[in-house]
């Protein structure tokens, strides 16, 4: 089992085009599996891009690490910029666009699909 990631080793993309926009991509730093409870990813939105609201079926956390965005959870609001956290509940509604002129880019992690359905949405095109 591999225990230890670098950040400057390859890893898989995941571009999620059912409720992002294509110009958004998601790098995979820790996949389930090898991990069973949580993924970790990096995700990359450019100018204007984002991702309309939707929902899934786990609960995820976005820490922003550069740029500015809007995020909605639930009907909640917030300008994000770096060092800000934001916690979206499983099935709660979200949704995030990159509002800056800059890339924004967030640390996510996520917990694990529980159907088959939650699966289809980690599917790589």
């Amino acid at each position: 089992m591999k225990y230890f990631y670098d950040r400057f080793e390859t890893h898989s993309w995941q571009y999620i085009k059912e409720t992002h926009s294509d110009s958004v991509k998601t790098e995979i730093i820790v996949d389930i599996p090898p991990a069973t409870e949580f993924r970790v990813h990096i995700t990359r939105f450019q100018p204007g891009a984002g991702a309309d609201p939707h929902t899934h079926e786990w609960e995820h956390a976005m820490y922003i690490m550069q740029g500015i965005g809007k995020v909605t959870i639930e009907g909640e609001e917030a300008i994000v910029k770096p060092g800000m956290l934001a916690f979206v509940p499983k099935d709660g509604v979200h949704s995030i666009y990159n509002i800056g002129e800059e890339e924004l880019v967030v640390w996510g992690v996520s917990g694990p699909p529980k159907t088959e359905a939650g699966y289809a949405q980690l599917k790589r095109r």
